[in-house]
């Protein structure tokens, strides 16, 4: 497939969303800040029948003037069997939300020069803007998270219009966009959801490349988490590994059921199709099916157990792939659970993953791997924390036709004052090009870790100061156009942000 013109296709959903925006916002009662909201999607059922609770004044519980309340946070109600992960429940499921904002960011990044330290600077601007929308009406629910913008490139590594991009080249400007859809359905004993989500990026989405580096990912990344859950690894093309600037786009359209056949069991069915397609010649885009089944048991309150099984397709295209180069794989895991609603959440599931390789350079093979699947949020009255790990098959990022992947993520969020805020973010991803046995695989190793400092200015501004680091370890014969740099890179800046809506 070529995305001949991606921005039709943002445009498109944008439209969508504004219609939906506007269409719901009519039959929004008026907003009280100051009464209370009681969880619209608590017990049995879902709780979706009772009326729209009303609008709420910001989408950013940490920037709230009132302390976190454990009490007032809507409980998760994702299975072990669904796409979504595990959350601790989230305060914005119990209001509406209608957040626009925009934000400018000055960054400064150093650049490895040929020794491989960092003897190069260059500075980015982002100008961008964002909306978070969640409207709760009967028995559905829908969301949607908008971040995008440009970013415009100075300094030694800048190009001039015209110019072809090197490894530590990029264009004198470039674009991201990021777009999530959810609605949600319950009926009875069924709970559906479909879900969207669609990104594009010059860089790898996983350190924040060509979006402000790795100091602006947990920004973005905290106004997604405030409406929407995170989708488990296999059901999201990979993107974990850094190339020269390369503009990719990456989606992921999921469709999911659960049928709870009592308050304790549930049999939930998760399908999606996602692509990652690089509009540069020399790089490897991908389109992937999979779905996944499983029955959840609730053992008491808080402790859930699951048996499921999934299936996986990757098709893959490029000037370097050979026509019908595919994977194919076959897993089953058992799984464990505990949800402590404003507290914890926690959920892991392992088992065997029969892996098929066809059509590529090494010919037609399979092995078998370990899959695991892990993510661990710990809430208190003013800090979070975050963990999760991923071990399985990936379509290879766009450098390989495959991989086996192992990928760490982790954050911790804290709450100064009123007014101060923070937070570190950090993650590693190996990932290996498959092989059959007696042929040795190349590995990349990409790591970064991040930092955000916070002060809110007025009921909707704030102010951010940021820093990131980053570094990967690629194979001596790079498999692509090309492997981006090989040594350390560094951002800094600020950010100033200003939201239509008041947040605290």
């Amino acid at each position: 497939m070529k995305l001949r013109h991606p921005s039709f296709i943002l445009a498109v959903s944008l439209a969508i969303c504004i219609t939906g925006v506007h269409a719901q916002a009519q039959n929004s009662p008026s907003a009280n800040p100051s009464a209370p909201t009681a969880p619209v999607n608590s017990g049995p059922g879902g709780g979706y029948s009772k009326p729209p609770a009303a609008a709420a004044r910001g989408v950013d519980a940490s920037l709230g003037s009132q302390a976190y309340d454990p009490s007032q946070v809507t409980p998760d109600q994702n299975t072990l069997a669904g796409a979504e992960l595990f959350s601790v429940g989230s305060l914005s499921h119990a209001r509406n939300i209608f957040d626009p904002a925009i934000s400018v960011s000055e960054i400064g990044q150093t650049y490895p020069g040929t020794n491989g330290q960092s003897q190069n600077i260059s500075s980015q601007s982002l100008v961008g803007g964002s909306l978070s929308f969640d409207r709760i009406w009967s028995r559905y629910r829908f969301s949607t998270v908008y971040n995008g913008g440009e970013t415009f490139y100075a300094g030694a590594y800048a190009l001039s219009s015209g110019q072809a991009s090197g490894a530590g080249q990029v264009p004198s400007y470039t674009q991201f966009q990021n777009l999530v859809l959810t609605q949600q359905i319950n009926w009875a004993r069924w709970h559906l959801l479909l879900r969207d989500d669609f990104m594009a990026s010059p860089g790898a989405t996983f350190t924040g490349t060509g979006m402000g580096g790795p100091g602006l990912v947990a920004q973005f990344s905290g106004m997604l988490n405030a409406t929407l859950n995170s989708l488990g690894q296999v059901f999201v093309p990979s993107d974990t590994v850094e190339t020269g600037y390369a503009m990719r786009y990456r989606n992921a359209a999921l469709g999911q059921a659960e049928y709870s056949f009592s308050r304790r069991a549930a049999f939930t069915f998760a399908g999606s199709y996602g692509l990652l397609h690089f509009s540069n010649v020399g790089y490897v885009s991908s389109k992937m099916l999979n779905a996944q089944a499983g029955y959840d048991y609730l053992l008491d309150p808080a402790n859930s157990i699951a048996i499921l099984a999934g299936y996986g397709k990757v098709d893959y295209t490029g000037s370097s792939v050979s026509t019908g180069a595919s994977t194919v794989d076959y897993m089953a895991a058992l799984a464990y659970g505990r949800k402590v609603t404003g507290h914890l959440a926690f959920q892991v599931a392992a088992g065997p993953q029969q892996i098929r390789s066809t059509g590529g350079a090494t010919g037609n093979f399979m092995f078998w791997f370990e899959s695991v699947n892990s993510a661990l949020m710990y809430t208190r009255r003013r800090a979070s924390t975050s963990f999760s790990f991923a071990r399985g098959l990936t379509s290879g990022s766009g450098v390989y036709q495959g991989a086996t992947s192992n990928t760490f993520s982790g954050s911790e969020g804290y709450q100064f004052t009123r007014f101060w805020n923070g937070s570190v973010n950090g993650g590693y991803a190996m990932n290996n090009s498959l092989a059959p046995a007696g042929v040795a695989s190349t590995q990349f190793n990409n790591w970064f870790v991040g930092a955000t400092l916070g002060r809110r200015i007025g009921p909707r501004g704030q102010i951010n100061f940021n820093y990131g680091l980053q570094k990967q370890s690629s194979p001596a014969n790079c498999p692509v156009t090309s492997c981006g740099l090989a040594g350390y890179q560094q951002s800094f800046g600020m950010t100033l942000g200003w939201h239509l809506r008041p947040t605290g």
